[in-house]
């Protein structure tokens, strides 16, 4: 049987990068989100607004069917390999259509694929790397309407523009570069017909967001938001609890903001060699010839094939230039000192993840160029290998940062709410004070059935109506009719009706499982 070149280019890319992905798969739950997600994912529930149903639903089907032999976090950990690996399959075989060339396609999807921020979203349960999946979903059939000259791929593009709407919205960055691709099949196509049919597809596809709605009623385990009215639901997609962020009154200077970018891109093509923040003598090199080799690839693509590459350039500019001015970050934990003043506020941690599709645009760039560059170098047979081993040296250069299987971080998250909740007294409140001390737990609760006896309660959430009503609903720790007095008031409410249920309070505790001091808090057990 007869494989296209370009197709077998795609499926030897993916198959090379799920390999790698698989193994440096992280075993089981790790900080951050992973914990909330897992929790969701196993009980159906609504993680953290917008509520990725898509996800939750998607994921909670392939565990149900490969839990049994990988347990359930590695199941939907290998979820997210599948994800991007298959997304990088259809990278490759876009380039290699667009070229003529499948070792450019392989080295350009190889290359891209490779990136550190793909690489560790591929590892763990989140969101990003189903989200770019969709994204190259995108792409590939604004391509293939463009090819076929089928107006009914316009009708697809726009339904699964409304399935990645309801997945998470990092998945539409790639839509206005799809419409590029997809440009002279809808001129040629009857319009009001195409407008019609992909608007109601459009719609079909994000009604999945009516999961939240009908969840919520039931009252999950995990039912951020709790969207069981039209109104809550309203809130949840639309992100309400963070609060509303002009882009005009940037939270940073615009400058700085890009330069956080550029920081972040310094971490792509060789983190292993150096993970400190600022720029590294052995990583920032590798950078440099890296960006040079993307600007290679953007040159010849622009040359070999005009059309793609328009569409490539506006999904670059849409993930770098778009995603900074839309999102308008604060400067990012590492980057802004002796820059910004003293006290100003930084990001809870480093958002990398969200300028994705800008590392895969760019990295597909410098696959490109390795391989061309080294054609240019030499006519011989050699060049071709010598070209896919360049495009690929970020598996080895990023290996070591991107490993979630060895330790300690394949360990790191559980151990730390293990040590947590060693030291809970049975049937004790949990103070927690943020993300990674409260979704370890959370895993260990809803997805191991453990230490069931405890009331966790986040701290930074209880500004939020929906989270009181929830802790008032559950646990009888709070009024539901009490409106928000600030933290320490709801805090010494929530201590009292505690010991009231003869119930003790322990926490919050840092990273070191040190138990932080009460007077931040500005209460005493002792005085309840």
């Amino acid at each position: 049987m007869h494989i296209p070149k370009d197709i077998r280019s795609a499926l030897a890319a993916g198959a090379a990068l799920l390999a790698v992905y698989s193994a440096t798969l992280a075993p089981g739950v790790t900080l951050w989100d992973s914990g909330e997600f897992l929790a969701a994912i196993h009980s159906l529930g609504i993680p953290h607004p917008p509520g990725t149903p898509l996800y939750v639903v998607a994921a909670n089907v392939w565990a149900q069917l490969t839990a049994p032999l990988l347990g359930f976090a590695g199941a939907v950990n290998l979820f997210s390999a599948v994800c991007a690996a298959a997304g990088c399959a259809l990278l490759a075989h876009l380039i290699s259509r667009w070229t003529r060339d499948p070792y450019a396609g392989f080295a350009a999807a190889v290359c891209a694929g490779a990136t550190s921020t793909l690489w560790l979203t591929a590892t763990e349960a989140e969101v990003y790397a189903p989200a770019f999946l969709i994204a190259m979903l995108l792409l590939w059939i604004a391509n293939e309407a463009t090819v076929r000259r089928d107006a009914r791929y316009i009708v697809l593009l726009m339904y699964v523009a409304g399935l990645g709407w309801s997945l998470h919205l990092t998945a539409l960055i790639a839509l206005p570069a799809a419409l590029v691709l997809a440009a002279p099949a809808i001129a040629g196509a009857e319009r009001r017909k195409v407008l019609v049919g992909g608007i109601l597809a459009a719609l079909l596809g994000a009604s999945v967001i009516a999961f939240m709605y009908f969840r919520a009623r039931h009252d999950p385990q995990i039912n951020q938001g709790n969207p069981g009215t039209l109104s809550s639901l309203a809130d949840v997609i639309s992100r309400k609890q963070y609060g509303h962020v002009s882009i005009f009154a940037r939270q940073a200077p615009l400058y700085l903001q890009f330069g956080n970018v550029f920081e972040w891109a310094d971490w792509q093509f060789a983190l292993g060699l150096d993970d400190r923040q600022p720029p590294g003598w052995l990583r920032t090199p590798v950078t440099i010839v890296f960006a040079l080799f993307g600007g290679a690839g953007f040159v010849a693509h622009r040359r070999i094939h005009r059309e793609s590459w328009r569409g490539m350039t506006v999904l670059l500019v849409t993930a770098f230039i778009g995603v900074v001015l839309y999102l308008n970050l604060k400067a990012g934990p590492s980057f802004g000192v002796g820059v910004l003043p003293e006290g100003a506020v930084h990001e809870a941690r480093e958002r990398d993840y969200f300028f994705i599709l800008a590392w895969i645009s760019w990295g597909a760039w410098a696959g490109m160029g390795a391989m061309h560059s080294a054609r240019r170098i030499s006519a011989r047979a050699w060049a071709i290998p010598l070209g896919l081993a360049v495009a690929a040296s970020p598996i080895l250069l990023n290996w070591r940062a991107a490993d979630r299987s060895a330790e300690p971080e394949a360990s790191r998250a559980i151990s730390f709410a293990g040590e947590i909740l060693a030291r809970a007294p049975r049937g004790a409140v949990l103070l927690a004070q943020a993300d990674n001390d409260t979704y370890p737990i959370w895993f260990t609760r809803v997805v191991e059935g453990s230490r069931m006896d405890l009331i966790p309660i986040t701290l930074p959430l209880l500004s939020a109506d929906w989270y009181r009503e929830e802790i008032a609903r559950r646990y009888q720790l709070l009024d539901p009719a009490d409106r928000w007095k600030g933290t320490d008031e709801t805090v010494r409410v929530i201590c009292q009706r505690a010991r009231a249920q003869g119930r003790p309070v322990v926490g919050p505790f840092d990273r070191g499982t040190r138990l932080l001091s009460p007077s931040c808090l500005k209460f005493d057990n002792d005085d309840l």
